[in-house]
Protein backbone atom coordinates (compact mmCIF):
# COMPACT_ATOMS: atom_id res chain seq x y z
CA UNK A 1 0.00 0.00 0.00
CA UNK A 2 1.37 3.01 -0.74
CA UNK A 3 1.31 6.40 1.87
CA UNK A 4 1.91 9.82 2.15
CA UNK A 5 3.44 11.50 5.69
CA UNK A 6 1.97 14.50 7.13
CA UNK A 7 4.09 15.99 9.94
CA UNK A 8 3.34 19.29 11.53
CA UNK A 9 4.83 21.37 14.27
CA UNK A 10 3.09 24.15 15.87
CA UNK A 11 6.75 26.61 16.14
CA UNK A 12 9.81 26.86 14.57
CA UNK A 13 10.89 25.71 17.73
CA UNK A 14 9.72 22.11 17.83
CA UNK A 15 12.18 20.26 15.22
CA UNK A 16 12.35 17.43 17.63
CA UNK A 17 8.51 17.14 17.50
CA UNK A 18 8.79 16.44 13.63
CA UNK A 19 11.56 13.88 13.79
CA UNK A 20 9.69 11.99 16.31
CA UNK A 21 6.68 11.96 13.76
CA UNK A 22 8.87 11.16 10.93
CA UNK A 23 10.41 8.07 13.31
CA UNK A 24 6.60 6.59 14.11
CA UNK A 25 5.28 6.97 10.54
CA UNK A 26 8.45 5.10 9.11
CA UNK A 27 8.61 2.51 11.59
CA UNK A 28 5.00 1.53 11.03
CA UNK A 29 5.22 1.78 7.21
CA UNK A 30 8.38 -0.87 7.55
CA UNK A 31 6.79 -2.71 9.82
CA UNK A 32 3.43 -3.66 6.78
CA UNK A 33 5.85 -3.42 4.65
CA UNK A 34 4.27 -0.59 2.70
CA UNK A 35 5.68 2.53 0.71
CA UNK A 36 6.43 5.90 1.73
CA UNK A 37 5.77 7.81 -1.67
CA UNK A 38 6.12 11.10 -0.41
CA UNK A 39 5.49 13.11 2.47
CA UNK A 40 4.54 17.10 3.50
CA UNK A 41 5.97 19.17 6.16
CA UNK A 42 5.04 22.36 7.90
CA UNK A 43 5.13 24.19 11.06
CA UNK A 44 1.72 25.79 11.55
CA UNK A 45 -1.04 25.86 14.44
CA UNK A 46 -3.53 23.58 14.93
CA UNK A 47 -6.75 25.99 14.66
CA UNK A 48 -5.53 27.20 11.32
CA UNK A 49 -7.25 24.41 8.44
CA UNK A 50 -6.09 26.28 5.28
CA UNK A 51 -2.66 24.76 5.55
CA UNK A 52 -0.37 24.99 2.36
CA UNK A 53 1.27 21.87 2.78
CA UNK A 54 -1.48 19.59 4.03
CA UNK A 55 -3.67 20.46 0.71
CA UNK A 56 -0.61 19.66 -1.02
CA UNK A 57 -0.21 16.15 0.62
CA UNK A 58 -4.39 15.85 0.04
CA UNK A 59 -3.72 16.50 -3.97
CA UNK A 60 -1.11 14.24 -3.74
CA UNK A 61 -2.80 10.70 -2.21
CA UNK A 62 -5.68 11.83 -4.58
CA UNK A 63 -3.77 11.98 -7.58
CA UNK A 64 -1.81 9.28 -6.58
CA UNK A 65 -4.09 6.88 -4.76
CA UNK A 66 -2.17 7.02 -1.65
CA UNK A 67 -3.18 7.24 2.07
CA UNK A 68 -2.09 9.98 4.10
CA UNK A 69 -0.45 8.84 7.00
CA UNK A 70 0.13 10.92 10.29
CA UNK A 71 1.82 9.82 13.31
CA UNK A 72 -0.97 11.70 16.13
CA UNK A 73 -4.21 12.37 14.95
CA UNK A 74 -3.90 16.18 17.09
CA UNK A 75 -0.78 16.64 14.19
CA UNK A 76 -4.00 16.46 11.47
CA UNK A 77 -6.08 19.24 13.25
CA UNK A 78 -7.61 19.81 16.65
CA UNK A 79 -10.69 21.07 14.84
CA UNK A 80 -13.47 18.23 14.80
CA UNK A 81 -15.50 19.59 11.84
CA UNK A 82 -11.88 19.69 10.13
CA UNK A 83 -10.79 16.04 10.45
CA UNK A 84 -15.26 14.54 9.73
CA UNK A 85 -14.48 16.91 6.22
CA UNK A 86 -11.60 15.21 5.30
CA UNK A 87 -12.77 11.47 6.24
CA UNK A 88 -15.96 12.92 4.03
CA UNK A 89 -14.21 13.64 1.29
CA UNK A 90 -13.00 10.27 -0.15
CA UNK A 91 -9.27 10.38 1.43
CA UNK A 92 -8.26 7.46 3.44
CA UNK A 93 -6.10 8.67 6.38
CA UNK A 94 -4.68 6.24 8.80
CA UNK A 95 -2.95 7.64 12.60
CA UNK A 96 -0.98 5.26 14.34
CA UNK A 97 -1.94 6.19 17.79
CA UNK A 98 -5.22 5.01 16.56
CA UNK A 99 -4.99 1.32 15.25
CA UNK A 100 -8.63 0.77 14.73
CA UNK A 101 -9.42 3.23 13.40
CA UNK A 102 -13.36 4.19 12.32
CA UNK A 103 -16.46 6.81 12.54
CA UNK A 104 -16.86 6.10 15.96
CA UNK A 105 -13.21 6.19 17.30
CA UNK A 106 -12.56 9.25 14.51
CA UNK A 107 -15.15 11.10 16.43
CA UNK A 108 -14.41 10.16 19.70
CA UNK A 109 -10.51 11.01 19.36
CA UNK A 110 -11.25 14.31 17.62
CA UNK A 111 -13.42 15.32 20.17
CA UNK A 112 -10.76 15.11 22.62
CA UNK A 113 -8.35 16.60 20.31
CA UNK A 114 -10.43 19.76 20.14
CA UNK A 115 -10.60 19.58 23.90
CA UNK A 116 -7.77 19.79 24.34
CA UNK A 117 -7.03 22.48 22.72
CA UNK A 118 -9.77 24.40 24.25
CA UNK A 119 -8.24 23.50 27.45
CA UNK A 120 -5.06 24.66 26.68
CA UNK A 121 -6.38 28.26 25.28
CA UNK A 122 -8.24 28.46 28.66
CA UNK A 123 -5.71 28.22 31.27
CA UNK A 124 -3.64 30.26 28.91
CA UNK A 125 -6.35 33.12 29.41
CA UNK A 126 -6.76 31.83 33.30
CA UNK A 127 -2.95 32.68 34.42
CA UNK A 128 -2.67 35.67 32.17
CA UNK A 129 -5.23 37.20 34.37
CA UNK A 130 -4.17 36.03 37.00
CA UNK A 131 -1.31 38.24 36.76
CA UNK A 132 -2.95 40.73 36.02
CA UNK A 133 -4.85 40.70 39.29
CA UNK A 134 -1.31 40.25 40.94
CA UNK A 135 -0.38 43.83 39.37
CA UNK A 136 1.91 42.13 37.11
CA UNK A 137 2.62 44.20 33.87
CA UNK A 138 2.51 41.47 30.67
CA UNK A 139 5.04 42.00 27.82
CA UNK A 140 7.81 44.81 28.57
CA UNK A 141 7.08 46.60 31.62
CA UNK A 142 9.89 49.10 31.04
CA UNK A 143 9.75 49.72 27.15
CA UNK A 144 8.31 53.24 25.80
CA UNK A 145 6.97 53.40 22.86
CA UNK A 146 7.02 56.99 20.39
CA UNK A 147 4.30 57.86 18.72
CA UNK A 148 7.32 58.15 15.87
CA UNK A 149 8.43 54.40 16.66
CA UNK A 150 4.21 53.22 15.88
CA UNK A 151 4.64 55.43 12.68
CA UNK A 152 7.59 53.54 11.61
CA UNK A 153 6.36 49.65 12.58
CA UNK A 154 2.99 51.13 10.69
CA UNK A 155 4.83 51.69 7.59
CA UNK A 156 7.44 48.75 7.84
CA UNK A 157 4.45 45.78 7.94
CA UNK A 158 2.59 47.99 5.03
CA UNK A 159 5.44 48.39 3.23
CA UNK A 160 5.93 44.18 3.80
CA UNK A 161 2.92 43.54 2.73
CA UNK A 162 2.97 45.53 -0.50
CA UNK A 163 5.96 44.18 -1.69
CA UNK A 164 4.67 40.42 -0.70
CA UNK A 165 5.14 38.36 -3.70
CA UNK A 166 2.61 36.09 -3.13
CA UNK A 167 0.34 39.49 -3.03
CA UNK A 168 1.80 40.64 -5.98
CA UNK A 169 0.88 37.75 -8.38
CA UNK A 170 -2.66 37.14 -6.85
CA UNK A 171 -3.73 41.27 -7.60
CA UNK A 172 -2.26 40.70 -11.15
CA UNK A 173 -4.50 38.24 -11.74
CA UNK A 174 -7.40 40.03 -9.92
CA UNK A 175 -7.26 42.61 -11.52
CA UNK A 176 -8.29 40.92 -14.75
CA UNK A 177 -10.95 38.71 -13.21
CA UNK A 178 -12.38 42.42 -12.11
CA UNK A 179 -12.78 43.63 -15.37
CA UNK A 180 -14.99 40.54 -16.08
CA UNK A 181 -17.56 41.57 -12.87
CA UNK A 182 -16.40 38.24 -11.34
CA UNK A 183 -17.95 38.40 -7.50
CA UNK A 184 -15.75 37.85 -4.43
CA UNK A 185 -16.20 34.41 -4.03
CA UNK A 186 -16.11 33.76 -7.66
CA UNK A 187 -12.52 35.15 -7.64
CA UNK A 188 -11.81 33.76 -4.54
CA UNK A 189 -12.47 30.40 -5.90
CA UNK A 190 -10.40 31.11 -9.15
CA UNK A 191 -7.15 32.15 -7.19
CA UNK A 192 -7.72 28.79 -5.26
CA UNK A 193 -8.02 26.38 -7.68
CA UNK A 194 -4.83 28.02 -9.06
CA UNK A 195 -2.62 27.35 -6.65
CA UNK A 196 -2.34 30.63 -5.42
CA UNK A 197 -2.14 31.95 -1.73
CA UNK A 198 -2.40 34.58 0.82
CA UNK A 199 0.92 36.31 2.01
CA UNK A 200 0.70 33.94 5.13
CA UNK A 201 -0.14 30.96 3.03
CA UNK A 202 -3.48 30.72 3.31
CA UNK A 203 -6.67 29.97 0.74
CA UNK A 204 -8.39 33.08 -0.57
CA UNK A 205 -11.73 33.82 0.90
CA UNK A 206 -13.93 36.68 -0.16
CA UNK A 207 -13.11 38.71 2.71
CA UNK A 208 -8.96 38.21 1.39
CA UNK A 209 -9.79 39.25 -1.85
CA UNK A 210 -11.66 42.33 -1.19
CA UNK A 211 -8.83 43.39 1.39
CA UNK A 212 -6.04 43.01 -1.51
CA UNK A 213 -7.55 44.92 -4.14
CA UNK A 214 -8.05 48.01 -1.35
CA UNK A 215 -4.31 48.02 -0.59
CA UNK A 216 -3.23 48.19 -4.22
CA UNK A 217 -5.93 50.64 -4.91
Amino acid sequence: MKYVGYYRVSTKRQNLGLDAQRNTVVNYINNINGELINSFEEKESGKCNNRTELIKAINYCKTNKATLIIAKLDRLSRNVSFIFALKDSGINFYCCDIPECNTLTLGIFATIAQSERETISSRTRAALQAKKEKGIKLGAPNATISNDMRIKSANAIKNKANNNTNNKRAYSVISSLIERNMTLQAIATYLNDNEFRTSKGCLFTPAAVSRLMKRYQ
